[in-house]
């Protein structure tokens, strides 16, 4: 059997934050207005993950041909990347872009959200947190 990591849904939502109705494209996963998104999934379109919760968009990674956003879920703590949309507003992601810079400033490194609340048993699950200033190197995929 075949373990797909992606699964494209073209699905149309309501944006938790400002309220934008989003009219989806199958890849689309946050609001393009205010950038944020809903932690629905664990891997890229099952919406398999319990959670629900709103994700607020933390850094912004500019490469040469693409940027990439990072989203923590406010509920859970998890923490989730993405790829931009040529629909997301350029504004808003130098905003977010700017907001992570001065605290990266202030603290010395990007923070996440609150921890969550002891309710939640299962703890936080979190990606290692990226620096906007310090991207990962990409993996190289090998053909099979």
């Amino acid at each position: 059997m075949v373990d797909r990591r992606f699964t494209r849904r073209q699905e149309d939502f309501t944006c938790l934050q400002c309220g934008l109705d989003v009219q989806g494209d199958g890849y689309s996963n946050h609001c393009p207005r205010c950038l944020w998104s809903r932690h629905v999934d664990r891997n890229p379109g099952d919406r398999a993950e319990g959670c629900g919760g709103a994700m607020r968009p933390i850094a912004v990674e500019f490469g040469a041909d693409r940027a990439v956003l990072t989203h923590a879920c406010e509920r859970c703590g998890n923490w989730r990347r993405c790829r931009t949309s040529p629909t997301d507003d350029g504004d808003a992601l130098f905003a977010v872009a700017a907001t992570a810079a001065a605290e990266a400033a202030r603290t010395g490194q990007l923070t996440g959200p609150p921890p969550p609340s002891s309710s939640d048993a299962r703890g936080p699950r979190r990606a290692t947190p990226v620096h906007p200033a310090h991207p990962r190197p990409r993996k190289r995929r090998h053909k099979k």
